[in-house]
């Protein structure tokens, strides 16, 4: 969930969405102060001046590789084989996230359901011997509040 967007926020305390230590994974009596990399990264200060107002709107939420912000612009991703077994893209993020897809063409799977939840999700397609394949996954994925968006390409030649 990420940190308020206005109103009251802080280093410690035990409110979500209000407790920087709680969004960072960390108990809210643990001892933090803005200096450390750990809040600075999270605040999106690498150095200079940093306040507690840095931190409004954020999200310790991750995902690798990052997707675009907007299903207007999406990360392209694709794989493509040649005289090889399968074409696949993984995408991660650093806590569950639900994942949403649809999928143009008809080869191709995803490691979890549309509207699943997982850590992880992997879109693999198999080759043919015979003929090229060519699918497109549209995906976004949502965790703490934030959420991304990608277009995966996988595509496989025979081996003729």
């Amino acid at each position: 969930m990420p940190l308020n967007s206005s109103g009251p926020i802080s280093i410690g305390g035990s409110t979500s969405g209000q407790s920087i230590n709680l969004e960072l994974g960390r108990s809210a009596t643990a001892q933090s102060n803005l200096n450390e990399s750990a809040l600075r990264t999270l605040a999106g200060v690498a150095s200079g001046s940093i306040s507690l107002s840095n931190f409004y709107g954020k999200a310790n939420v991750a995902f690798t590789p990052d997707g675009g912000a907007s299903a207007g612009s999406p990360v392209f991703l694709s794989d493509l084989k040649i005289f090889s077994d399968q074409a696949s893209v993984t995408i991660e993020c650093n806590q569950s996230a639900t994942w949403t897809w649809t999928r143009a063409g008809s080869f191709g799977t995803a490691s979890v359901a549309s509207g699943g939840s997982s850590t992880s999700i992997s879109f693999v397609m198999s080759s043919s011997s015979t003929n090229f394949r060519s699918t497109t996954y549209t995906v976004s994925a949502t965790a703490g509040g934030i959420t991304r968006y990608w277009s995966v390409q996988l595509q496989t030649e025979p081996n003729l």
